[in-house]
């Protein structure tokens, strides 16, 4: 199905034209201590009517694409590993950052999109070549900027608050420099430390493909302007993707709840204006699911997320992510059923996680079948033990072994 364009008008569409309204109310902040959000939309059931009425999408034809001066730049002056960030004001995580790719990477390509603290001098120290480039709300067309400039033939991306673990830098550079060409990308293992509350913290565990072959820009390129993705550009290319034992280690999500309420309400914004445009793109609608249910938004964040199942385009990860969360709200409301049902739909596309294991078994435990989630929470201790390859999930969140014992115990209780 070809995808609409949403544009923002009050105008009747014509007959050629079909034009979804998306409507929204503003965030409002009360004046208790915490915030509360609300707002109405009004376009699912519009999407889904749409989507329905042309069930097949139609492939859009591709200009072909001529060499640009950056693919004869690379061809020119080919370096094995690029570094391209996007950075603003990140003085105080910057220079981490880069000193853990100290040695693997052969250039630094900083694209700094207003910056007015030290972030420029730090990246100096480091010899980055840095770009200034306007903030577009869009943070797939800052990236983007940063690969036009890049030489490697293998390119790296990281965010200020993200450093690489130690590894075997001349093992990894021999290995890409020798890589099948139908190689794209390798994925590296995200781990980040999500904020709660106050006493409570969760380690998030996701693979994503982090560091992949220059194809030249706009043959490689991210799309989203928000949790933006390299993963189709690759795809498209007909490359393909091998995990690795790279982790990174992802910093942002330990903050503050104001710095955290800030990025939901960026998040927020970004997304809906994504969505406008791509009314259809299941990722970026399983993305704003999971910022409305931060937002605390249950019933449009379920919603949400069963319209991305929905539109069908979903990677197994992602779905298995996306399943996990219906599982979740399911449980919350006591329909265990259900709840059971998501977790083995989560389990379907990813059977080696943690949490999707741990949503099984107390499902089942609520359903009073004990051995069946005996068995679960077992699996789910050892997957937890042993955390090598990548998550095989959009992201597996590592709950902690007292707890995971605790349902056990439970269950064997009721055998």
């Amino acid at each position: 199905m070809k995808k609409s364009k949403i544009k923002n008008t009050t105008n009747k569409p014509d007959g050629n034209t079909q034009k979804i309204m998306f409507s929204e109310n503003i965030i409002k902040e009360t004046s208790q201590s915490r915030k509360s959000y609300t707002l109405s939309i009004n376009s699912v059931d519009e999407l889904k009517s749409l989507l329905r009425s042309n069930p097949k999408k139609s492939k859009i034809s591709k200009p072909s694409i001529h060499k640009s001066s950056q693919e004869n730049k690379l061809n020119q002056n080919k370096v094995l590993f690029s570094l391209c960030m996007i950075v603003r004001n990140e003085e105080k995580m910057l220079r981490d950052c880069l000193e853990s790719v100290s040695g693997l990477v052969d250039e630094i390509i900083l694209v700094d999109t207003g910056s007015e603290d030290k972030t420029i001098e730090i990246a100096k120290e480091f010899g980055a070549e840095i770009f200034n480039f306007p903030w577009l709300d869009d943070f797939a067309a800052a990236r983007n900027e940063s690969l036009k400039h890049a030489r490697g033939e293998w390119i790296l991306y990281l965010d200020a608050d993200e450093r690489i673990s130690p590894l075997n830098i001349e093992k990894l550079r021999k290995a890409l420099s020798e890589a099948d060409e139908k190689l794209g990308a390798l994925l590296c293992t995200i781990e980040s430390l999500h904020y709660i509350d106050e006493d409570n913290q969760e380690l998030h565990r996701g693979a994503y493909p982090r560091l992949f072959r220059n194809l030249g820009y706009p043959k490689i390129k991210f799309t989203g302007r928000v949790h933006e993705q390299i993963s189709p550009s690759i795809r498209d290319a007909g490359l393909g993707m091998l995990g690795s034992d790279i982790v990174i280690i992802h910093e942002g999500y330990n903050t503050t709840k104001d710095v955290m309420e800030s990025k939901i309400k960026r998040n927020y914004k970004l997304l809906l204006d994504h969505i406008q445009e791509e009314p259809t793109n299941g990722y970026a609608w399983y993305q704003l699911g999971q910022t409305l249910a931060q937002m605390r938004l249950k019933e449009k964040a379920e919603e949400s997320i069963l319209f991305a199942i929905e539109c069908g385009d979903l990677s197994d990860s992602v779905y298995a992510s996306a399943a996990n969360s219906l599982s979740k709200m399911s449980g919350s409301r006591r329909d265990f059923e259900k709840a059971l049902f998501w977790s083995e739909e989560s389990l379907k596309k990813a059977p080696e996680q943690v949490f999707g294991l741990t949503l099984k078994a107390s499902a089942l435990l609520q359903l009073k079948r004990a051995e069946e989630s005996v068995s679960c929470f077992e699996k789910a201790l050892l997957v937890l033990s042993d955390r090598k390859g990548n998550p095989q999930s959009g992201f597996d969140i590592m709950l902690s072994p007292k707890s995971i014992r605790e349902g056990l115990e439970k269950a064997r209780k009721l055998l």
